[in-house]
């Protein structure tokens, strides 16, 4: 599967930080995770770029959400946190999504 590592959307990172503190400033998982996943927008970003090489691959939207589901934490570390680069967070999804593509 080639897969390309897309622009790093910094729209969507400033919308889920900015979402993020907006609900608080207490480490509650629960808000690090609803900031993250608020609206799909980093989902249907991604989707969008990759769409086209996935859908022969098996992948169906529903199918792609929980691929992304099972990377949260590294959203977290990368929306919220400055943990993982772009370039790492996309990687990581890139070895799960070939892991689960059908032959």
């Amino acid at each position: 599967m080639n897969i390309e590592i897309p622009p790093e959307p910094r729209d969507i990172k400033e919308f889920i930080v900015t979402l993020r503190r907006s609900l608080g400033g207490s480490s509650d998982i629960d808000y690090d995770s609803l900031a993250v996943w608020y609206l799909n927008k980093l989902p249907k970003y991604l989707w969008n770029k990759w769409r086209d090489t996935l859908v022969p691959k098996g992948y169906n939207w529903q199918k792609f959400l929980r691929i992304i589901k099972l990377h949260t934490n590294d959203l977290i570390l990368w929306a919220l946190h400055d943990k993982l680069s772009w370039n790492e967070l996309i990687l990581r999804i890139i070895d799960t999504l070939k892991r689960y593509e059908k032959q």
